[in-house]
């Protein structure tokens, strides 16, 4: 029998420990687990940050750290484009007029919409887009539906479809030139509801209805199209990526499948992974290079915002996620946070068993939650504010809402709190971050009622003078960052309002509104910085959905498992951070978040 090294032409490796950063293909032979191991690809899905908008019947463009989703259908035809930076999603500019199930290609920064719903018949109408606005295009030759695009903006492809008349699948293939569309040689045989990938003169299209689904694929060349290796699984409606001879099939039906198949420009093969959510009229990232990356988005029945990304690699990705952390050991509600995910605090709130806040405070290790010194009795109260970017052992504590307002100041040294001077007013439910030495209290809501945009900021000795006042005065928002460079979004006035504004520590200024999903959410809890904020739940009704400002704009971040809102969050960047109690009901549930890691796929190699 030939040995490694008369195959290979070398000897495996033997080590201690595993090798630093071993390459896919790699073998050697581990001392300590007496294992023959090696670094091999593997194929995953993963779930990412879901869409703004739940929706079918949207079509893609782009890669998988830079997709548009474009159009679709919930229960009307949507104009929505929706904006992928690989991590979530964000509002980019509407299509001139509603759309769904039209072609596209192109990329996030250049890309078309051709044809599509409505009327019915389909329209010949197309659209470009260049990051920023769409504008008019040529139109097609032939005005129709359902149909597939490929290639780029302005070498493009629109591949079948469903017209009427004839009330029927078509053939027809046009070619795209930034300007005009031209009859290309039409398909083999009519057919709608196709995937396709490629480029003008390299394409692959496969599957679709004609009019039941069918497993068919084709090859073009810019002239001609022949047939290549079927589909396993006739599919139409499916989500596509990739080029002629690297291409990746997804989801699809009806009924809808997570069956995932892999083309290597002649053959298709199935992958063991398959998506989380089945699905059918999804959109996808139709220009990624390979099959070795994909993003699948939207589709039903019934509407989702899913996305999902898939990778093939010689790393681990686990996507950016929240899990379960250890309970609070009390139900509360109204609470405050701060501190970072493995250090962080509660602070007291309101408990489920009486309308009488709670002084008491808790302390999270990254795993439980134990008591620490209450706050002072006067002080307990919800509706406080603190010093969000304190620590678990330099915490200030202000105002609140306890048998009447407060206007008492507590700082915390880890075991006990002590009561400093107080605060210039006794107005509740306003946003607060900084740090034990330089907090900033961001507007609030006076008795009897109403909402102020004043804001104060505190020194050393934790005197408080006023600072600059808000564009827009709220209540029930939050803040985070430090006293000369914070942020504030959302709340109400009383009416709920998006507005988001930072501050340079003498004045705010007003950025990008909240997205659209969030700008009837108020009492939600924020963690991180400035630039990099996330925006967790809120209500009501309790939500689950967090978002996050990168200091430009707001995008979608996966949801929480727990809907609430008046919960306590607490973390030093988007991709650390936790939050725990809220309510309704008052709750003692903690979740953590997470960002992306990704780590090297060793795996012990056997015989067999």
């Amino acid at each position: 029998m030939s040995t490694f090294k008369e195959i290979r032409g070398r000897l495996v490796k033997s080590y201690t420990t595993n090798p630093t950063n071993p390459q896919e293909g790699e073998m050697w032979y581990n001392q300590t687990d007496f294992k023959l191991k090696g670094v091999v690809g593997v194929g995953a899905w993963s779930s990412a940050a879901p869409l703004i908008t739940a929706r079918s019947e949207s079509s893609g463009a782009g890669i998988q750290t830079a997709a548009l989703c474009v159009g679709g259908y919930t229960t009307t035809t949507l104009a929505n484009t929706e904006e992928f930076n690989g991590s979530g999603w964000s509002s980019a500019e509407d299509l001139p007029a509603v759309k769904h199930k039209p072609a596209t290609g192109g990329i996030q920064t250049a890309a078309f919409a051709a044809g599509g719903y409505p009327p019915n018949a389909g329209n010949a109408v197309t659209v470009e887009y260049d990051g920023t606005n769409w504008s008019s295009g040529g139109a097609m030759t032939t005005a129709r539906r359902a149909l597939r695009g490929a290639g780029t903006l302005p070498a493009g492809l629109a591949i079948g479809g469903y017209s009427t008349p004839p009330s029927a699948y078509v053939a027809n293939v046009e070619e795209y030139n930034g300007t005009s569309w031209t009859a290309a040689t039409a398909l083999p045989a009519a057919t709608g509801n196709l995937g396709a990938a490629g480029t003008q003169t390299a394409t692959v299209a496969f599957g679709g209805a004609s009019p039941s689904a069918t497993a068919v694929a084709y090859k073009y060349d810019g002239t001609n199209w022949t047939s290549t290796g079927s589909l396993n699984t006739a599919r139409a409606q499916m989500g596509v990526g990739g080029i002629q001879t690297s291409a990746i099939a997804f989801g699809g039906g009806p009924p809808a499948i997570t069956a995932t198949e892999l083309y290597d420009g002649s053959t298709w093969t199935t992958s063991p992974a398959t998506m989380a959510t089945a699905r059918f009229n999804l959109g996808s990232a139709q220009a990624t290079p390979s099959n070795t990356t994909a993003l699948g988005f939207g589709g039903g029945p019934p509407n989702v915002s899913a996305t999902e990304e898939w990778n093939f690699s010689a790393n681990t990705i686990t996507v950016a996620a929240w899990s379960a952390g250890g309970n609070l050991p009390t139900a509360v509600a109204y609470n405050q946070g701060g501190g970072i995910q493995t250090a962080a605090l509660s602070m007291s709130g309101q408990p489920a068993t009486t309308p009488t806040a709670t002084p008491a405070v808790f302390e999270y290790d990254g795993s439980s939650w134990a008591a620490g010194g209450s706050l002072p009795a006067p002080a307990g109260s919800y509706g406080g504010q603190a010093s969000k970017n304190g620590t678990q052992t330099a915490m200030l504590y202000w105002k609140g809402h306890e048998s009447g307002n407060k206007n008492t100041v507590s700082s915390y040294d880890g075991s006990s709190w002590t009561a400093q001077s107080t605060f210039p007013n006794t107005d509740v439910y306003g946003g607060g971050c900084g740090t034990l030495t330089a907090a900033l209290s961001v507007a609030g809501a006076p008795p009897p009622g109403g909402a102020i945009a004043t804001c104060f900021e505190s020194d050393g000795s934790y005197n408080w003078t006023a600072g600059g006042s808000l564009g827009t005065a709220r209540y029930n928002n939050d803040a985070v960052g430090i006293q000369t460079n914070a942020v504030t979004a959302g709340g109400q006035t009383p009416s709920n309002i998006a507005k988001t504004e930072e501050y340079n520590g003498s004045s705010w200024s007003e950025k990008s509104d909240m997205i659209a999903s969030r700008t009837g959410v108020t009492k939600d809890q924020c963690f991180g910085t400035n630039s990099d904020d996330m925006m967790v739940a809120g209500g009501p009704p309790n939500s689950a959905l967090c978002i996050q400002w990168d200091g430009t704009a707001w995008s979608t971040r996966p949801s929480l498992g727990t809907a609430r809102h008046g919960g306590a969050g607490a973390g030093a960047s988007t991709t650390s951070g936790v939050i725990a109690g809220g309510t309704s009901p008052h709750k003692t549930a903690t979740e953590e978040f997470n960002g992306e890691t990704t780590a090297v796929n060793i795996v012990n190699v056997t015989t067999s």
